[in-house]
Parts: C-alpha cells; structure tokens; sequence
C-alpha cells in the first residue's frame, strides 16, 4: 500500500494514543486500513484488535481492503458500528446487562411507542404539547449528550413548568412500557453499554470486555458524541486509541456529536498525540483553495491548509439567480449541455442543505426526463410496505413485541387498536414464541371468534414459523403470505414489491432471522443509493449531512446564500454558526474536478437576510458566509434578470418602499 510520509508516521505509530486529524480527501481510509496492516504485520492478533465505525457499509470497507493486505485474518478482526459492537457485546454477557431477551426498536417503532404513552398522560391531548417525533428527540439528544432528561428540558427554556412535568411522565411511562415489554431503543445500546463499563460496582465485567482488545481504531471520530466517548473511555486503559476524524467536518451536533471530541484531544486524553494529514487527493487545488479560505475566516483555529496532489484546475464558479425557479431552470439546462457533450450523469452531484430545498430542482429533472436518485429521504426499512413485512417476522419471534403484533393484527378486517390490545395483553404473559403460538387459536376464538381473518391470521404466521428456519425462507414465506394483502392496500404496488426481492437476498447473509432484523434496524439500507445498480447512469441529488464520505468530478452546492448557509435559526449561537460553516466545507470538498456555487436573491419571497446588520449576531458570527469572498477565488457570473433597455415604453413605475402608505 502507498503512503505518503504522514500517513506512513500515523500507521506506524509507536506511542500512545493517537489522533489522526485527516483533512477532507486525505486518505483517511487508507491511512487506518495501514495501520491495521502494520499491527497484524507486527504481530498483534487481530482479534485484539477493535474497528468502530459509523455505517455498516464503511465496516465492510474496511475489512474488504485490509483483507487485500494481509489476507484471511482481515475477517477475525471485530469491526462495526459503536451500535452493533455494543449490541454484539451485551448479547454475549446478558447476565450482566439484564438483558436476556429484547426487541430491537427501530425510529417508527419508537415513535408508535412513545405516541401510546403520550396519549397516556394527555388524555384527549393538549394543544401545543410537543408531539411524539418531538419529544423523541428529546429523549434521543439527552441520552446522546448524557444529561438527565429533566436537566435538558429546564436547560432548553422553552417549556413551562407544568408542561416539563406531563414531558418527564411521558419519558418515564415510555422506559417503564419498554423494560416490561423487553424493548431496547437505538440510543439505549450505547447508553446501557457505556453505563456499566463506568459502574464502579461492574468494573469486573468492564476489564473483561476491555481485556479482549489491544487496539481500538475509531473513524469519523468527530461524529462521536459523549455516550461514544464514554465507551472509549471505558476501554482505553487496557487498549491503544487509534482515532481518525477532522473538527472541521462535524456537522452532526443536532445528533448531539460532540466537537470537542476532537478539537479537544489531547486535553480529553493524557499523554494522546495528535498528526495531520494535510495532503489532498480527491480536488483540484482552486476547489481546495476555496475551502482553505471558509475555513480560515472562523473564529476557531482548525490549523487546516489541504493542498492537492492534482495540481491546478478551473475555478468554482459563483452563479447568481432571481429565483428558485431560475437556479433550478439554469442547473438541468448545464446538465444536459454536459451531457450532450459526453459526461456521464453518475459524474455529478447536486448537493442541498436540506431535502425540503429541491421542489423545483426535482420538478426540472422530472419534467426533463433526467433519471437521478435523491438521497437523504426514506430509508427502505422505514416504508410502510416493509415495515408491514418485519413486523409478521418480529411476531414469529416474540410474543411481549406489542408494536409488531399490533401492526400485523391490525391488517385483518374486525380488528382495531382495542381489539389488538386485547389479544396483546393475553399473549404478553406467554413465555415463548412457541407458547405463543400454541395458545393463539384459542385467544383468536376468544376475542373476534372463528371467522375469516382469525384463520388468515393463523395461516400467516404458521407458514412463516414452519418449515426450514434460514432468514431468507422466512421472509420468501412472509412476503408470498403478504403479496395479495398488499397489492390491494398499496395503489403502486409493483413498484414496492421490488424492495421485497432485496429483502429476500439481503436475508440470505444471515443465519438468523433475529440477526437480520437487528442488523437493519441498527443500520437501515436507503430506499434508492444503497440498491441502486452500479452501472445505472442515474445522476445524484443529495442531502449535505447525507454526502461525508461520497466525492463526484463535478458537484453543484445549491442555495449558498444567507438564511440557508448558515441557516436562519443558528444566527443566535456562534457553535451553531460555526457548524454550520463546517456543513458548507463538507459540501464544498466533495468535488473533485469542478464545483459550481448558486446562489438565490430571494428577499421577495424567503426569510433570508441580505445585508443584515452584523450587530444582531454573536461575535465572530456572520449571516453570510460568502459576503467578503475575494473575487480571485471564484468565477462569478450573474443570471439574474435584466431587462432590455427599450423593453417597456410606459411610464415609470415607483419602486415599492415598505414605509409607503
């Protein structure tokens, strides 16, 4: 493998803890794939060695081009996210976790829960109450960041004191319904994981896990939030830290990432180290340059100058618009033009700060017949159709899963959310999937009686029960039980039967169902990037907190302007501010041969603050992040309207002021 000399001095590091600060294009991935091979070259056992990643697919990665190094032994490395490392770990010590049987929730299950607990508290509701996605976050974002959730609420200064006290009887109804039920949520893996590797009663249990390992290699260590790193912490007095990330690509703050995981390092971790890489190999350098320079007019020091390995190339441009519908009128017109003249679709990308943005970008593409994918939408396992699949497969398995049985009841005729919970209440005392199964005839009998639905109920789960047990049979019997259910529920049917034939062979690497349906609740595959063919010439429209990690020859960030970067609502707090300076960095940096700038004049149609006094913003803070862009680093151009001089003979027209009467 080829390395530079600061990758070679990272991949051999001989010291302590480390901290690997890698530049947008730096070769972060290579550079922690070298280090592996190095260890396991020097002799270390790889199954002493410990990869935390972010995604699924970025494990994969990792392990695929380690395995092209040093061969077999790639595979006996334990590497996955921080989510499945700690489910994988508490799966294989239960006893100690108190966790011997339990249902994974994913976010719409989440959100059914805490909606029936709500309603719990409320009554016939209350106008203004946080609704259930709301008050998710909430109780994602405390977990996240470690704060008490009645300690959050009283910090944010948005609820009234009566309201905080209905949000903690909804927070403490919604953990009591999930330890009776046996249900985890996505943030209690890590929470009870990192828990009791600092429960000084448990310390036992946490050299025993933290004993297995000699290395812990971390990527994205700036997406790591204060749980994260409370389960590194945890292991680091037994292993080697070897973290990877960039402060200035932590954009997930709102996920509660804590940017001082890294900016902070060394203080954080004694005697840790830190080594830059700052060479680039994926822009050209006047695409850099721009970085370089958004970078540089922060308040903050990222002492980051990223210089390519490519040389020189065309300038950004910084293209102007009236509106939105110009911007999107003049982008799909370039795309054809490119297209024409023999640039692929998959070679570019358009890059939005949020997917609300793209409704006359979307409107263009479609009107012109251009094929794109748009990423940072539905995930696959969050549609309606799948998750109507995963919850018969989820019924098979428990009996206390409430959320899963409610669903399925609920697609036969006769049966609403009472006389589910009926039928729920008499099953969730049953032990076992087989108990259950064994006494539903006579619960059916005994709640809507021997009718139609009660059989196709039955016939349901028995021909996903019986026969061969593999994960793929299972969900090949669930999906030909389902078919003729769905098409009459679903007007675009053929259309969603499609994900079903990827669910069928995504089941096939598994060796269980259990294994299956954890896996992609941990980390859902998206409805269109994840499955898309990769020779299909589709062209990329994509969400900026989507994109780390994705690059294109030619990449359109959309919308630069005041209002959107930074957003309207981070004005008020400069680590918002400055987050939002990093998502414009990261958008910028996914260009490899071109990037093209827009910007929209909207002041008669959207909130945004041209010219707004730098006075109504904390110091260091800006509402424009391009306003003092030297024209050296761009190639301006302006759509703007402009009329002809002898277009309109009439008579003058007074300019509009806001003060006239």
């Amino acid at each position: 493998m080829e390395l530079n000399t600061d990758q070679t001095r990272a991949a051999r590091h001989e010291g302590s803890h480390l901290l690997v600060l890698a530049g947008a294009g730096t070769g972060k991935t290579r550079t922690i794939v070298a280090r592996a091979a190095h260890l396991i070259g020097e002799g270390v056992d790889p199954r002493r060695i410990l990869a935390l990643t972010f995604t699924r697919k970025a494990a994969g990665e990792l392990i695929g081009r380690l395995k092209s190094q040093v061969g077999p032994a790639a595979e006996t490395i334990r590497a996955g996210t921080f989510h499945a490392f700690s489910l994988h770990t508490m799966r294989h010590f239960p006893k100690a976790f108190g966790l011997d049987q339990m249902t994974i929730l994913d976010r719409d299950d989440q959100l059914e829960l805490i909606g029936m607990v709500r309603a719990g508290v409320l009554g016939k509701g209350e106008k203004g109450f946080p609704k259930r996605e709301r008050i998710a976050e909430l109780i994602s974002y405390a977990r996240n960041t470690n704060i008490g959730f009645d300690e959050y609420l009283k910090k944010l200064d948005e609820y009234r004191a009566g309201e905080i006290e209905k949000l903690k009887k909804v927070f403490l109804n919604y953990e009591s319904r999930k330890r009776l039920r046996n249900y985890v949520d996505y943030d209690d893996l890590l929470w009870l994981f990192a828990r009791t590797l600092h429960n000084e009663r448990m310390d036992d249990v946490r050299r025993m896990i933290a004993g297995q390992y000699d290395h812990v290699l971390v990527d994205e260590m700036q997406d790591t939030n204060p749980i994260q790193w409370l389960i590194l912490d945890g292991l680091r007095d037994d292993a080697k830290l070897f973290c990877v990330g960039d402060d200035a690509q932590s954009i997930y703050a709102f996920r509660g990432a804590d940017f001082e995981n890294v900016h902070s390092f060394r203080e954080r971790v004694q005697g840790g180290q830190i080594l830059p890489l700052h060479t680039n190999y994926r822009s050209t350098q006047p695409i850099l340059d721009l970085a370089n320079w958004l970078l540089a007019q922060s308040p903050l020091k990222y002492d980051k100058h990223l210089e390519s390995v490519r040389g020189s190339g065309k300038k950004p441009k910084m293209i102007e618009f009236d509106n939105a519908a110009e911007e999107a009128a003049w982008i799909v017109q370039d795309v054809i033009e490119r297209q024409e003249t023999g640039t692929k679709l998959k070679d570019m990308m358009i890059l939005v700060r949020a997917a609300w943005m793209t409704r006359e970008l979307e409107a263009a593409l479609i009107e012109n017949n251009i094929d794109y994918i748009f990423v940072g939408g539905t995930k696959l396992m969050q549609t309606a159709h799948v998750k109507d699949l995963l919850a018969i497969l989820r019924a098979v398995i428990s009996p206390r899963d409430e959320l899963a049985w409610s669903r399925y009841l609920r697609f036969f005729d006769g049966i609403g959310d009472v006389t589910a919970n009926r039928i729920i209440d008499k099953l969730s005392v049953l032990k076992s999937p087989g108990d259950a199964l064994g006494k539903l005839p006579e619960i059916l009998s005994e709640t809507i009686g021997k009718n139609d639905s009660a059989a196709t109920i039955l016939k349901g789960l028995d021909q996903v029960s019986s026969g061969p047990k593999t994960p793929e049979e299972a969900v090949t019997r669930a999906v030909e039980f389902l078919h003729p259910i769905q098409k009459k529920r679903y007007p675009n049917w053929p259309k969603r039967a499609r994900d079903y034939e990827l669910l069928i062979t995504l089941a096939r690497r598994h060796k269980s169902l259990e294994s299956f349906l954890e896996t992609y609740t941990l980390d859902p595959v998206a409805a269109t990037f994840d499955t898309k063919p990769e020779d299909k010439d589709v062209l990329t429209l994509i969400t900026v907190h989507s994109a780390k990690g994705t690059e294109s020859k030619i990449a359109y960030v959309i919308k630069v302007q005041p209002g959107i970067y930074p957003y309207n609502r981070a004005l008020a707090d400069i680590k918002e501010i400055e987050e939002e300076r990093r998502i414009l960095y990261v958008a910028m940096t996914r260009a490899m041969d071109e990037l093209i700038l827009t910007r929209v004049d909207e002041r008669s149609g959207m909130p945004v603050f041209f010219g707004s006094s730098s006075g109504r913003f904390p110091e260091g803070g800006t509402s424009d992040f391009l306003a003092d862009l030297p024209d050296e680093l761009v190639e301006r151009d302006i759509q703007a309207f402009r009329p002809s001089p002898f277009e309109d003979l009439g008579p003058i027209k007074p300019r509009f002021r806001p003060t006239d009467n």
